[in-house]
């Protein structure tokens, strides 16, 4: 069972990793656009929040497994 779960935790991993830093430099990108163009962070904001959801949904699994794997 331990070893199913060091699998899903790479698994999770390679999934989850690209997908933060794509969140990560998305949200730098939509939290300066507000003060430059409001109309375009407006427009962009549904396409934010998706990626937020999509980013929080491969998060909660991943992070339960590390934290079983740690204990």
């Amino acid at each position: 069972m331990k070893y199913i779960r060091i699998l899903l935790t790479v698994v999770f991993g390679v999934i989850y990793w690209p997908i933060n830093i794509l969140h990560t430099k998305v949200q730098k990108w939509y939290f300066g656009m507000k003060k430059k163009d409001i109309v375009m962070w407006y427009l962009f904001t549904p396409f934010y929040w998706i990626l937020v959801a999509i980013t929080f949904i491969i998060s909660v699994p991943y992070e339960f497994v590390i934290a079983k794997n740690l204990h």
